[in-house]
């Protein structure tokens, strides 16, 4: 039995594949990965390059688990259609990173939006000061562990979970 997140998974996949041969003329050739611990970003492009081995990199796409549960489909594919764009670039030995401007020129041409367009949406967690009672908001757990309050330096308590929408 295939389950959600595999089936999410594979038509992820055929839809970057699909991207990839009609904008670029190359196949997928590295998996799509979604993560369920990635919360401050919505997508990634990741290279590893292996020790000892310049010549050798793991590459994969990965997409938050929650940023795929709390967005439309459009909003989606974009997403993964940029980081697309990154790995095709990447591999045809160009300017690959968000800052370059042949990666701007060519999302631009294409359509697709460019980083931090798209707000976070989903589960968040409320965090208040013990002694001045400022609220903050941050996609991280156990952020009163090692932050404190910027206004009074107090402590951070946990205040409990909230829709970011």
């Amino acid at each position: 039995m295939i389950e959600v997140d595999e089936m999410e998974q594979i038509q992820l996949e055929q839809h970057a594949d699909a991207f990839l041969k009609r904008e670029f003329g190359m196949p997928l050739d590295i998996p799509i990965r979604i993560s369920k611990r990635m919360k401050s970003r919505l997508g990634a492009f990741r290279i590893k390059y292996i020790r000892g081995k310049p010549q050798d990199k793991e590459m994969e796409i990965v997409m938050s688990h929650t940023f795929i549960n709390n967005n439309p489909s459009e909003t989606i594919l974009d997403v993964l259609y940029h980081e697309c764009v990154h790995y095709a670039l990447f591999a045809k030995n160009q300017p690959y990173r968000d800052s370059d401007a042949t990666f701007i020129r060519t999302l631009d041409r294409l359509g697709i939006s460019r980083t931090r367009t798209h707000m976070y949406r989903g589960e968040s967690y409320l965090y208040e000061c013990k002694k001045c009672r400022y609220q903050v908001s941050r996609n991280m757990k156990g952020y009163e562990k090692r932050y404190i309050c910027r206004r009074c330096r107090g402590r951070f308590r946990y205040a409990g979970a909230v829709e970011r929408i």
